[in-house]
């Protein structure tokens, strides 16, 4: 019996009754597309899985598993045949788990790829089949596959997803797709466009999957995206249609965002924004277009937030910083986020504030002078205790002067002269003590009895663990800094 004329799916579908959908599925001598159509019209009938222990659906299904194995099959018909094994398998969900393990034989050396299949969605269940297997050509084969789909983006998703779960860290995965992507050659007027846009569909999917797996960032990770972005536009030359041009540029600004917040460890890695740069040259280099803004705005967040992490453990990274500026369209309004970030922390170290407010790390000063300062720094402790005590003893001579002279004037006016002296004396120290730790830039910080935000840098509790807003017991003494705000911590004050 010669073999069946592959059928048009849109039509054939519909005109097949359902025992000619049953014999057209079991015979050997149907061609791999007309078994396809057979196995949609069973599907669509709602044949299955209701009658899926029918011996023609039996029958059919061991064709496509030899096929599978590449018994006298054409590359692409074997690819054909694992996809539709798969689609099978999920109509008639008790059988996946069999199907998936009649097809491991198939798997055991490299497939034809995945291209070779002309719809999507055959693509997609090819995808799903890679998904259940493990072998060691897979991942540069899933790779592959992402790099050469045009339009299937159900495949690409599930091709991604599958390859991020076959590699050892985003780095690896994004580093694989990046040599793929390499080698395509887009046979279109545009090829720079084309490869654009398909990279802009890539990348979409990817940050959805990034969103999903726990796969760790691995080494590199900044230079891997990059070379995804920029490598494969190399090599066909820039798009040059401008909507192209920003969606990619989009599209890369947020993966860069999604990476940093879902892998804690990158956000302080200055490598993971290298691609930025290269997104704004794309867009021009001279400025960011404002279809760009709200993407930027999220990495400016996380650049700041980087800058803080670090300021509190007393480091600062020149790198870094320098994103503000990548990030923003003039260098003046980078310096104004810095110096914003250093007005809102004031608890971070005074030469970490110093860095973000003058852009540069503070000149060491010379040996001498360091050591007179040093010398003169350690009596700012004694100083600022004094301070306090002269703040409290102006404070009990300012409620005592009036009462205390009305007394004595009636009672023992003859003490009234040395009262009034010794309530002056108290002033005058009062003011020196003051002078003196004006010349020091010392002050208090916190008012002994109000409440104030608990911050270690400040602050020592007592009497208990730690709150968010405590009392104030005694106030710490502080260095002021050029501009009245407060800098160093000389003595910790104590709440609680």
């Amino acid at each position: 019996m010669p073999e069946q004329t592959p059928p048009n799916k849109a039509e054939d579908v519909t005109k097949l009754s359902p025992d000619e959908a049953f014999a057209q599925f079991a015979s050997s001598h149907t061609s791999p597309e007309a078994r396809q159509v057979a196995l949609t019209a069973l599907i669509t009938a709602k044949l299955l899985p209701k009658q899926a222990d029918d011996r023609a659906v039996r029958q059919g299904l061991e064709l496509l598993l030899r096929a599978a194995l590449g018994e006298g099959a054409e590359p692409q018909h074997r690819l054909l045949a694992i996809a539709e094994c798969i689609r099978l398998g999920q109509v008639v969900k008790r059988w996946s788990a069999q199907i998936a393990k009649d097809l491991t034989p198939a798997f055991e050396q490299e497939l034809p790829p995945m291209h070779y299949l002309k719809e999507a969605d055959d693509r997609l269940n090819m995808a799903r089949a890679c998904a259940q297997m493990n072998a060691p050509w897979l991942p540069a084969y899933l790779a592959q596959a992402i790099a050469m789909e045009e339009t299937g983006e159900k495949a690409r998703s599930e091709a991604i997803g599958a390859m991020l779960a076959r590699s050892n860290s985003l780095s690896d995965a994004i580093g694989r797709m990046a040599r793929a992507f390499e080698q395509v050659r887009p046979t279109t007027e545009a090829p720079g466009d084309s490869l654009a846009r398909r990279l802009t569909r890539t990348l979409s999917a990817l940050r959805d999957a990034i969103m999903e797996s726990e796969l760790e960032a691995g080494d590199r990770l900044g230079e891997a995206l990059y070379g995804l972005v920029a490598g494969p536009l190399m090599e066909v030359g820039r798009p040059q249609e401008e909507r192209v041009q920003l969606e990619l540029a989009r599209e890369a600004l947020l993966t860069v965002h999604d990476l940093v917040r879902t892998r804690l460890s990158l956000v302080t890695e200055p490598e993971v924004y290298r691609v930025v740069e290269y997104c704004r040259r794309l867009c021009g280099g001279s400025s960011w277009p404002k279809e760009l803004q709200k993407p930027l705005d999220r990495l400016i967040t996380d650049v700041t937030e980087a800058l803080v992490l670090l300021g509190r453990q007393g480091q600062s990274d020149q790198s870094l910083l320098g994103q503000l500026t990548v990030l923003t369209n003039h260098s003046e309004r980078a310096r104004f986020l810095a110096r914003e970030l250093s007005a809102r922390h004031p608890e971070l170290p005074e030469d970490v504030r110093d860095w973000l407010e003058k852009g540069r790390q503070r000149v060491v000063r010379q040996a001498s002078e360091s050591a007179i300062e040093s010398s003169a720094s350690r009596a700012d402790e004694s100083i600022g205790l004094a301070l306090q005590a002269a703040r409290r003893a102006r404070l009990v001579r300012d409620g005592l002067q009036q009462p205390l002279k009305a007394s004595l004037e009636v009672y023992e006016p003859s003490l009234l002269p040395a009262t009034q002296d010794l309530l002056d004396r108290v002033q005058v120290l009062a003011v020196q003590v003051e002078q003196a730790a004006a010349l020091r830039g010392l002050d208090l910080y916190g008012v002994p009895g109000t409440e104030v935000d608990m911050s270690p840098k400040f602050f020592e509790a007592i009497g208990g663990m730690p709150r968010q807003r405590m009392t104030v017991r005694q106030p710490a003494v502080v260095r002021k800094r050029a501009d009245g705000s407060v800098g160093d911590v000389v003595t910790k004050g104590l709440v609680e």
